[in-house]
């Protein structure tokens, strides 16, 4: 039901039930707000979206009211206009000054909202905030004085992850948001997600940087520099800067980081490919097995660690292969076929990544063999920009290249991991191959249409009925855990689990954005990119099937292509 409301003297339609906030930004209203998120239940606790109404004496927060008939506003009467820019001055009352340093220096929403209400002068004062910095996370920097308490991380760690790293402690004027215990990141429940950082509208939280020992290895003799590319961080690129399938962003992201002084660029869709044949076989030995629990997938990190820490007795049905990252990393290094002109502990791996779990997952004792790790750096998509930036180098104007041989071609099925849903379409078809021979036709895979994080599909393959599922976002794979056990379901047999909604296109390493459907975007960039690939299915992408039947030929060489998982005592 729809009806009419006076909005500054004109009349605006309106939808019965909706909030206000809502309907006057659906109709180009701007009204700012710190702690709204779109798709939670609002709090109203910035109170920097309030309007007047007439008949009511206070001014009333847009989020969280709803609309009524009859109802007159104004959004930018003196009154309103006042209020707003009061709060947002006593908010940089104890706020450090510090901006021209600040990670998010002109991406920060409390700068922008200063500088639309015209504050040029402090006129409140309070002492500055001397809270300690933590920095003892291998993914995510806290810095608890630019913490504006909007409230937006803590919701997002407790309701969307169900991790509940950090929390308000403390009342009153000494309220802050810490770890539990006042303790550190590192021994806190976090799982490393980053999907914080993306929400946090200051430089409260940032990801670790690893920019700087990137460009020690590039300019230094020692190191032998190789970047590892994946799938996910080329879609991320070109739609961030809207290049399209034909410009090639493969191509122009190679040539550049040649020219910023890499040795060697791979494409790490050759060991996506590699991830999904391991987990096609280990997923046919549990069918002929007739394993009782589904097999859950292994190549996402922040998902691996909520496992370990609050779901240990899942551990057995996760699989066993390496992420993506930690195959390429551990080729690479392989003094028996890596890069043989080149000793393993002078190679310097890099992974340009979407995730910020991966550099957690870079420092785990399992993926270090000798001493040596597999990966050394972690390159989000938020450093690649700055890293670009600051070597003076446009992707968009340059050349392209290609990648170096042997780990130069991925398939479709590499594409497909970017997006939740992807990965165990690709694991259905190499499933298909293993049961059925190179000459089987392509699976009909069809994602049904309803909404939500969690989709099933149910395909004849040989003589078995396998059910794949995927979900993303823990809070719904919890529930769709839950929901399994309660119902004594054993027709799924696959499930592909994604810490972040959307899969590895909401990433915490992502560019930040307001935009609640910007996965959607980037997974549309993806399938578009899929259509360039000659090889649809990971089997066949030649290259890699002709690498590992010469290479992994022994019981040792295929260990190491594989991990353990164990359980992980932290604080909560």
């Amino acid at each position: 039901m729809s009806f009419t409301i006076q909005v500054n003297n004109s009349p605006l339609e309106v939808h019965q039930g909706e909030t206000l906030l809502n309907a006057l930004r659906r109709n180009g209203i701007k009204i700012p707000t710190l702690c709204h998120m779109s798709g939670f239940t609002p709090s109203g606790a910035c109170r920097l979206c309030v309007v007047e109404i007439e008949g009511k004496k206070d001014l009333i927060t847009s989020c969280s009211y709803p609309v009524e008939e009859g109802m007159a506003v104004k959004t930018n009467s003196l009154r309103v206009i006042s209020a707003r820019k009061s709060l947002v001055e006593m908010l940089l009352s104890n706020h450090p000054d510090d901006c021209l340093y600040c990670e998010r220096n002109g991406n920060c929403e409390l700068q922008w909202l200063a500088e639309e209400m015209n504050i040029t002068e402090r006129k409140y004062f309070s002492q500055k905030n001397s809270h300690k910095r933590d920095h003892s996370s291998t993914s995510v920097y806290r810095d608890p004085a630019k913490c504006i308490l909007c409230n937006r991380c803590v919701r997002v760690c407790e309701e969307v992850q169900l991790v509940t790293a950090i929390e308000f402690i403390y009342r009153g004027n000494k309220t802050t948001v810490n770890s539990a215990f006042n303790k550190g990141l590192n021994v806190s429940s976090c799982i490393n997600c980053g999907q914080c950082i993306m929400v946090c509208p200051t430089g409260a939280l940032v990801d670790i940087p690893h920019t700087e020992k990137v460009q020690s290895a590039i300019t230094g003799k020692k190191k032998f520099p190789v970047a590892m590319i994946s799938p996910a961080f080329v879609s991320a690129v070109a739609e961030h800067l809207g290049l399209k399938p034909a410009d090639n962003p493969w191509g122009l992201i190679v040539a550049a980081l040649k020219k910023a002084g890499f040795k060697k660029v791979i494409d790490m869709g050759w060991a996506s490919d590699l991830n999904i044949r391991l987990e096609a076989q280990h997923l046919l030995k549990r069918l002929e097995d007739k394993a009782p629990e589904p097999m859950l997938s292994s190549c996402c990190p922040a998902w691996i660690q909520y496992a370990e820490e609050f779901v240990p007795h899942m551990i057995p049905d996760i699989a066993t292969a390496k992420s993506p990252q930690q195959l390429m990393g551990r080729m690479l290094k392989n003094e028996d076929y890596g890069l043989q002109d080149v000793a393993p502990e002078n190679i310097f791996t890099v992974s340009f990544s979407v995730c910020t779990a991966n550099k957690f997952e870079a420092s785990r004792e399992e993926n270090t063999r000798k001493g040596i790790s597999e990966v050394d750096a972690i390159i989000t998509v938020r450093e690649f920009l700055k890293l670009m930036r600051s070597y003076g180098l446009d992707i968009r104007r340059i050349e392209p290249d290609s990648f170096d041989k042997p780990f130069s071609e991925s398939s479709t099925a590499s594409l497909q991991t970017v997006y939740s849903g992807g990965k165990a379409e690709a694991v259905a078809q190499q499933l298909n191959h293993l049961l059925n021979g190179n000459k089987s036709a392509m699976l009909k895979f069809t994602p049904p249409k309803n909404p939500g994080g969690r989709k099933e599909v149910k395909v004849k393959i040989g003589k078995h009925e396998v059910g794949f599922a995927w979900v993303s976002g823990i809070a719904d794979v919890q529930k769709y855990f839950d929901d399994l056990k309660a119902e004594k379901r054993t027709d799924i047999h696959y499930v592909e689990v994604m810490a972040c909604s959307g899969g590895c296109a909401g990433g915490g390493g992502q560019p930040i954005h307001w935009q609640p459907d910007k996965f959607r975007q980037r997974k549309k960039m993806a399938q578009e990119m899929e259509k360039s690939r000659e090889a649809r299915v990971a089997f066949e992408n030649i290259q890699m099937e002709t690498f590992i039947n010469r290479h992994i030929v022994s019981e040792e060489q295929e260990k190491c292509l594989h991990t353990s998982f164990h359980k992980r005592d932290v604080l909560k």
